[in-house]
């Protein structure tokens, strides 16, 4: 098991930060509204590596966010996020959200599975939308090294504007 790193990244989105581990792997994705009305940006950071065992699973700790930059005012913003891997043997992946899990088949192939979708959404006025969790696979054996992946896409809808905007980030 690693060492914890004292080294940490801050990242600031929108007046909130959050420290993250060194080791940690992400994306943000920026998307720029037409008509100069502002950003949506798309966040999403795991623990990099082959996860963590704890009993018979293995786990990645993650972060997923939309965050507007803009004067407009927002009607609703929503973080949509989902996890995969490749497993085999009836493994199973989920993100520690109710309803999330999936498994693979029986078959001792390599199959890749993503779990299904979860969000996360405000409509009080505020410009984030943030969920942090952890990815589960069980059993941790009948995962294959290096496949595990979170991605996560950002959707806006501004009062001004009839039409949603959104962009995706993977880590």
């Amino acid at each position: 098991m690693r060492k914890a790193i004292i080294a940490a990244a801050v990242v600031c989105a929108a007046g909130v930060a959050s420290v993250q581990p060194a080791w940690a792997s992400n994306q943000s994705k920026p998307y720029s509204i037409p008509g100069s009305q502002g950003t949506i940006t798309s966040n999403a950071w795991r623990t990099t590596g082959n996860g963590s065992i704890s009993g018979n699973t293995r786990q990645w700790s993650y972060q997923v966010s939309a965050v507007y930059s803009g004067t407009r005012t927002v009607q609703r913003i929503r973080t949509t996020w989902w996890s995969g891997a490749s497993l085999r043997n009836s493994a199973s992946i989920d993100v520690s959200v109710s309803g999330s899990g999936v498994s693979v088949g029986t078959s001792s192939a390599w199959q890749n599975i993503t779990t299904h979708k979860k969000y996360w959404e405000n409509t009080n006025g505020t410009k984030t939308s943030s969920w942090r969790s952890n990815i589960v696979v069980a059993p941790s054996k009948y995962y294959l090294s290096d496949t595990i992946f979170i991605a996560n896409t950002a959707l806006v809808k501004l009062s001004s504007d009839a039409r949603t905007f959104q962009i995706t980030a993977s880590a």
